[in-house]
């Protein structure tokens, strides 16, 4: 879907396989891809890493695990051109995942973003995905990029370095978009339809969230904050702990996993 105008960049962050010699094999045969290490472990660092060395005015992120629909950077194009009003500095599709293996029965639910054929300007608190928006990267890196502590860390799972970023974005007065046209495919592997995985996984968005919560409390808050979840946590994990224990039987296990995740 690129044309000339399009910049490609492949930002390698610790991959073990050939995909260092593939990735420069690309930048040698087509002057529009750049290839970059990030030698410091984390998907926020490597988002970072694009930001800097990026040379267009909006920056759109691709994940290595997804496939773009028809048309998705045209729209992306066209919404650059055309932007709602000067505010707009986020803008993200839809995502819809493809999955290696078949559902487990325990599975309650599907992580999918489809929200209709209308753009809209999202509102304060909710955004696009990380593995479908662009940014306008010259204010992108102004207010601070991606918080290295949040995001994916190797094989650990973590989230919301994109909902951080544009929560800063929202407080400063800017936009988040939603784009129709702008879909893709996320490919989730066999390994993360595992309930050791999803309980892994929950347990670092649960870290994640903290995080984020904290960064947005001043002191005396942030200690009392802290504090009330400390003194909660051991009430909360036993309730559920209870509720998974009941339910497993029931459902095919979905009420059980809920609880516990």
């Amino acid at each position: 879907q690129a044309d000339e105008r399009v910049e490609i960049l492949i930002v390698d962050n610790g991959s073990t396989d050939d995909t260092r010699a593939l990735a420069k094999k690309f930048a040698a045969a087509d002057p529009r891809v750049k290839f970059f290490v990030e030698p410091e472990t984390g998907l926020s660092r490597a988002r970072n890493t694009a930001l800097k060395n990026a040379k267009g005015e909006w920056v759109i992120f691709f994940d290595d695990d997804a496939v773009a629909e028809p048309g998705w950077l045209a729209a992306y194009e066209n919404f650059f051109l055309n932007p709602p009003n000067q505010k707009a500095m986020v803008v993200g599709g839809a995502v819809t995942p493809e999955f290696e293996v078949p559902l487990p029965r325990w599975i309650s639910g599907v992580a999918q973003l489809d929200l209709g054929p209308k753009p809209f300007c999202f509102p304060r608190g909710n955004c696009p995905w990380e593995c479908n928006f662009a940014c306008r990267r010259e204010t992108a890196i102004e207010f601070g990029g991606f918080d290295a502590r949040l995001g994916h860390r190797g094989d650990t799972a973590g989230y919301r370095e994109g909902v951080d970023l544009n929560l800063r974005l929202q407080e400063a007065g800017y936009e988040s978009w939603w784009l129709p046209g702008a879909a893709i495919r996320h490919f989730i592997h066999a390994k993360r339809m595992n309930l050791r995985w999803l309980l892994a996984a929950t347990f670092n968005e649960g870290r994640t969230v903290a995080i984020q919560r904290m960064k947005y409390r001043a002191g005396g808050n942030r200690a009392l904050y802290a504090t009330g979840r400390l003194l909660a946590a051991p009430f909360h994990c036993a309730i559920n702990l209870f509720v998974a224990l009941v339910s497993w039987p029931f459902q095919s296990g979905r009420t059980a996993v809920k609880a516990l995740s």
